[in-house]
């Protein structure tokens, strides 16, 4: 693969292992969970809310994947924002979290009245004939009573996303609990750019959030958001289905790039 090979991009909100979930619980859909994934296969996906077991599964059904991102609370308990890449493609070179807090290094720290940590996980990975990218995971704050929670997280974000080398391609994969005409939305798209705007070609519906088909959201929550990213051929909200039964109780969006090559070393001059 070279930097001018596509790049597909996905967020994935895969749904917490919640027994009261009937029909779409894990064991139910976890085979059509990594059919969606494998019938777009990204280099590189961002999921919210899983755990450890799903992680597994996942990378067992899926080998060439391997992935990054400890739990929000600095171990494997509970849910991670776990990052999956391809190593065909990619390789590790550096990778951490932080959280959304006033401490935002202290792993399972949490403020502006945030009930269970919420956190970032990214990576720096390098590409076998391209330019090293970036990518960071995200899950805001939800609920009601939550705008203040989720604006902090935001800055949080950005003040890491500025302290990043800007040559570099960066992608910003999320659930970030907010329409994308709103406040939230307007603090990232100020810094960053929207795979959704920026596509030639877009698919699906807009709303990302369906309760498991019981209601359609007319807004998106999940985004991908890029800069320096090159051009971005489509993006698509991927409505992969079996029946009644689906995947997750969010829809995964999914973009892909074509980055920029590698830039040529500057060639010597004799004096």
């Amino acid at each position: 693969m070279t930097a001018l090979d596509p790049l597909r991009v996905m967020s994935f909100n895969v749904r917490q292992m919640d027994g009261d979930d009937g029909m779409h619980a894990w064991e139910l859909r976890r085979n059509l969970l990594v059919e969606t994934i494998e019938l777009h296969m990204p280099a590189l996906l961002g999921t919210q809310e899983i755990f450890a077991e799903q992680a597994s599964f996942i990378q067992n059904r899926i080998p060439q994947f391997s992935c990054f991102g400890r739990g929000r609370f600095g171990d494997d308990r509970d849910k991670h924002n776990k990052i999956f890449f391809d190593r065909r493609r990619f390789s590790l070179a550096g990778c951490g979290e932080f959280w959304f807090s006033r401490a935002p290094a202290t792993p399972g720290s949490s403020d502006w009245a945030i009930p269970r940590p919420r956190m970032v996980t990214w990576g720096r990975l390098e590409q076998r004939n391209g330019p090293d990218v970036l990518i960071l995971n995200t899950h805001l704050p939800y609920g009601r009573d939550a705008g203040e929670a989720r604006r902090q997280s935001a800055l949080v974000v950005l003040q890491a996303i500025e302290s990043l080398p800007r040559d570099l391609p960066l992608f910003l994969t999320g659930d970030f609990n907010s329409p994308m005409d709103g406040e939230i939305y307007s603090m990232f798209t100020a810094q960053l750019q929207d795979a959704w705007k920026t596509a030639y070609q877009t698919r699906g519906p807009e709303g990302t959030l369906h309760g498991f088909g019981l209601f359609q959201q007319t807004k998106r929550i999940d985004w991908i958001l890029h800069r320096n990213a090159g051009k971005t051929v489509e993006s698509e909200t991927i409505t992969h289905t079996c029946g009644d039964l689906y995947p997750s109780d969010h829809y995964p969006v999914s973009a892909t790039f074509l980055l920029a090559g590698r830039p040529e070393p500057a060639s010597s001059q004799a004096s």
